[in-house]
């Protein structure tokens, strides 16, 4: 029997997935990071229906996740409306998980608050869940389950 205080095999990171970055031109701060830290672009991506342009680096051999609102202006867009509170900077950790769902589960069994109920469509052909920051120690954390990226068994 497994601990419940410990995630499963399905439910547990098994690789940092990328360190995200909000920015209101995504262009621009890869250029940034590609003069001051060698990044190299790896995808660029619009997410229409969450309103959003993503550019994925390497930095290193560790990726990065560039966010930009569509609509800088939009009221409900998430990542126009932490640009507006708290400026370009980071964003969230994301962990390549087995199965979203289970991780989603197991987040919910150690009463953590979640942001999303159930996993969704995602960057990179992937699914995403996302922890509230509460539920991290202010960190906004995302499981992502597959995607062109992910580790192999």
């Amino acid at each position: 029997m497994t601990d419940s205080s410990t995630p499963s095999a399905l439910a547990a990171p098994r690789a940092l997935a990328h360190i995200s970055i909000a920015t209101a031109d995504a262009e621009a701060t890869a250029r940034q990071y590609e003069k001051l830290l060698g990044a190299r672009v790896r995808s660029r991506e619009t997410l229409a229906d969450r309103g959003l342009f993503v550019v994925f680096l390497d930095v290193a051999g560790v990726p990065f996740e560039l966010i930009q609102p569509l609509d800088p202006s939009s009221e409900t867009n998430t990542v126009a409306k932490f640009l507006k509170a708290r400026g370009p900077g980071l964003h969230h950790v994301a962990f390549h998980v087995p199965d979203a769902a289970a991780a989603l589960a197991h987040a919910r069994a150690a009463e953590a608050r979640l942001v999303d109920e159930t996993p969704r469509a995602g960057a990179d052909g992937c699914l995403v869940a996302f922890l509230h920051p509460s539920a991290a120690s202010g960190v906004l954390v995302e499981y992502v389950e597959g995607g062109a990226h992910a580790p192999r068994s």
